[in-house]
């Protein structure tokens, strides 16, 4: 089973490829691609890194831009790459919401979506596609492990630690777990539920203010990995008993599932990184030459997607992952 690259790249052997237009186009290169990226830091330059080896694997020449959480920077940037000759954008919106005026920046140039979801209404078979995996299916993972353990209980308390309002990925992820728990016929009590920003930090504050208000805790569920280990460390920080509450995250990082292997964490849910930048970066050769993604593995029937599916993983399976 594939190993997540993104743990093999270190800070300092990144290269920031901080620039306004697209690089000459290799001899014989297939495409020239620009990656618009949502901000700079390890987990987006960590993408750009991986996204610039499978272009040049591919024959393809490669840029990216930072647009720094900023609408105006990334149209700008995306609009100076169209003027530089790129011929395909891979993008991470910085808010679902702008993604018309994204396209509109790219003008006939197609966008291969990646990090944040648009609206399935802006995409278009085979011009505007999104490459990810279904965010729904990682909260439906969580909740069919809770449901699995917490089989004979007909009542469950659940804190729900969540990622930034305007990202698809929390979103998804909060629905998959919601409606799966929902449609278990149990009684689902929310006991508290609030946004972390991905942030353990931030998501160890929240908790702590919550368990001071001394109510039931059943499952400590969160939209990632470092959400649920600041939930965790708020636990053990407040010397609460974490043995009858199960901890949940996703994206199997490196801390989260050693975090499982020792007990401390119960499960989380593997994000297939590697194979989404393979199926984007192919997918952005053949729109750029004009050919269809309708025979990539995980395409979609109506051609907007690719999905690659999330994997799951517990003690028993988490040295696969480490």
């Amino acid at each position: 089973m594939a190993q997540r690259r993104q743990r093999m790249i270190l800070a300092a052997a990144v290269m920031v490829l901080i620039s306004s237009g697209c690089q000459a186009k290799a001899t014989g290169g297939s495409a020239q691609m620009y990656y618009s990226a949502i901000e700079d830091g390890d987990y987006y330059e960590g993408w750009a890194a991986q996204l610039q080896e499978q272009a040049a694997a591919q024959g393809a020449s490669f840029d990216v831009g930072y647009a720094q959480n900023s609408v105006e920077t990334q149209d700008a940037q995306i609009k100076s790459a169209v003027g530089s000759g790129c011929d395909v954008f891979l993008c991470g919106p910085v808010s679902p919401e702008t993604v018309t005026e994204i396209k509109a920046a790219a003008g006939d140039t197609p966008v291969v979506f990646i990090n944040n979801a648009p609206d399935d209404s802006a995409l278009e078979k085979d011009r505007y596609i999104y490459v990810a995996s279904d965010e729904y299916m990682a909260g439906q993972y969580q909740a069919e492990y809770i449901l699995e353990r917490y089989g004979q209980k007909e009542e469950i308390n659940v804190v729900v630690l969540k990622g930034p309002k305007d990202a698809s990925g929390a979103a998804g992820r909060t629905k998959g777990l919601k409606q799966t728990l929902k449609a278990s016929g149990k009684k689902i009590r929310y006991v508290f539920e609030d946004y972390a920003d991905w942030n353990q930090d931030k998501a160890q504050e929240l908790t702590a203010m919550f368990l001071k208000t001394g109510q039931p805790v059943d499952c400590v569920v969160a939209n990632n990995d470092d959400m649920a280990l600041g939930g965790l460390a708020a636990f053990e920080q407040a010397g609460r008993s974490t043995e009858s509450v199960l901890f949940l995250g996703v994206d199997a990082s490196v801390g989260g599932c050693q975090a499982i292997a020792e007990g401390r964490m119960d499960f989380t849910v593997y994000q297939p990184t590697a194979a989404q930048i393979t199926s984007a970066v192919e997918a952005a050769i053949r729109l750029a030459s004009g050919r269809t993604i309708s025979d990539m593995e995980g395409a979609s029937e109506d051609g907007k997607y690719i999905l690659i599916p999330f994997e799951k993983v517990d003690r028993q399976n988490v040295a696969q992952y480490q």
